[in-house]
């Protein structure tokens, strides 16, 4: 892709340079060194274009210590534009490679192509003449693709005092089109538990009371509830029974799988653990309330003792709400450059603004980035096309935001 302005066509290109370099950096979950060189490297650029960086320590799920890039121009004080991203990949990096129109490199999408997309915008504004906004506040964490505490810690501290948000995370093809996401379901996890009767299945079959029938009866009847389009969604993650020193000691006792040892006793215990998606709040306590009604009917249909415990929640963006207006702002100014985005009112997968205490609050963009295929595979690619688009998109929307 050319422009008519050379400066940028060299941006552009110096944009392109800068991410084959951070994809050739591995920084998988975890890989603490690596996500420091993409942190520093990173705050270099932005010090450049004038703003304060600086990685900080912040303590991850095991305790130990793991960096987090923070940048803000002169005004991001106690109200700013807060611009989320995250520096980890899923795999650890191979070197990357350039096919056509694609990079081919491990991260690149996801979501290394947004955090330098970010750096070509304030390039373009620059060329333009024009400031980015003095309170932009950008955060990216090294966790997000673990679902890791400092993610969340993170964007809750942050987005206290946001007065809007910016998501650089991947928009999606959608045949020849491109996505924006305007809403994001919420996600709240679940566990049962079930204890029945132990007996010899050969011996006294019928006084025993199965609990990984009962288990079975109930996730079958769980995931039913399960409605499509809008509606909420449940999924049985993990379902597992037996007599209870098994499914209470699974990591001493994973070798009787496969084995004929113990399978003459009728299950004493199960267990199943799940999590339900949704859309709304109250479709959240309706579905939870529907499994918990449910584990008490099929507890008394099979004569066993069910417990059902709901766990950690994340609430749903509502596409809605007030970042709606922001979304049409997005997509006036893609459009004024010739090009269409559809926006999303649904995805399904959990990303920062979810981490909000309260999404409701404030306005939001998410899906900024370019986008490509392949996520957290050996083939994820970006498309350079999409990633020269959205900078300079990006660059249009910073000063109106």
């Amino acid at each position: 892709m050319s422009y008519s302005n050379p400066d940028v066509n060299s941006i552009i290109r110096r944009s392109r340079d800068l991410l084959v370099e951070l994809c050739g950096v591995s920084s998988a979950s975890g890989e603490l060194e690596g996500l420091r060189r993409v942190a520093m490297r990173l705050g270099e650029e932005l010090r450049a274009r004038g703003l304060q960086a600086e990685v900080v320590e912040e303590p991850g799920s095991d305790g130990d210590p793991q960096p987090v890039l923070v940048a803000r121009g002169p005004a991001a004080d106690e109200r700013y534009l807060l611009l989320v991203g995250h520096m980890d990949t899923v795999l650890p990096a191979v070197p990357p490679r350039i096919e056509g129109d694609r990079l081919i490199a491990t991260g690149g999408l996801d979501m290394k192509a947004g955090l330098v997309m970010l750096l070509g915008a304030l390039d373009v504004l620059a060329a333009r003449g024009q400031q980015p906004p003095e309170d932009l506040l950008l955060v990216a964490v090294p966790d997000e693709e673990v679902g890791g505490r400092i993610s969340e810690n993170v964007v809750r501290k942050w987005g206290a005092g946001a007065r809007a948000m910016l998501v650089l995370e991947p928009g999606e093809r959608q045949g020849e089109a491109e996505t924006l996401v305007a809403g994001r379901r919420g996600m709240a996890e679940w566990r049962l538990d079930v204890t029945g009767r132990a007996s010899h299945s050969g011996l006294a079959y019928w006084e025993g009371r199965s609990a990984t029938a009962a288990a079975a009866d109930w996730a079958a009847q769980a995931q039913a509830l399960s409605e499509r389009g809008s509606g909420v969604t449940v999924n049985v993650a993990r379902l597992i029974g037996g007599d209870a020193d098994f499914v209470s000691n699974l990591a001493a006792n994973h070798e009787l799988l496969g084995s004929p040892r113990r399978r003459n006793v009728v299950s004493d215990r199960a267990a199943a653990e799940g999590e339900v998606r949704f859309l709304s709040v109250p479709d959240r306590e309706r579905v939870l309330g529907a499994l918990a009604s449910l584990a008490e009917r099929v507890a008394a249909a099979h004569d066993v003792k069910m417990r059902f415990e709901r766990g950690f929640s994340v609430p749903p963006v509502d596409p809605k709400g007030p970042g709606a207006a922001l979304v049409a702002r997005t997509v006036a100014l893609a459009r004024a450059r010739g090009w269409d985005l559809v926006v999303e009112e649904d995805r399904g997968g959990i990303s920062f603004p979810n981490y909000l205490e309260d999404p409701g609050r404030v306005p939001l963009v998410d899906g900024l980035g370019p986008v490509g295929e392949g996520m957290h595979t050996r083939e994820e690619y970006v498309s350079f096309a999409s990633f020269a688009r959205r900078i300079e998109l990006l660059a249009d929307l910073l000063p109106s935001v």
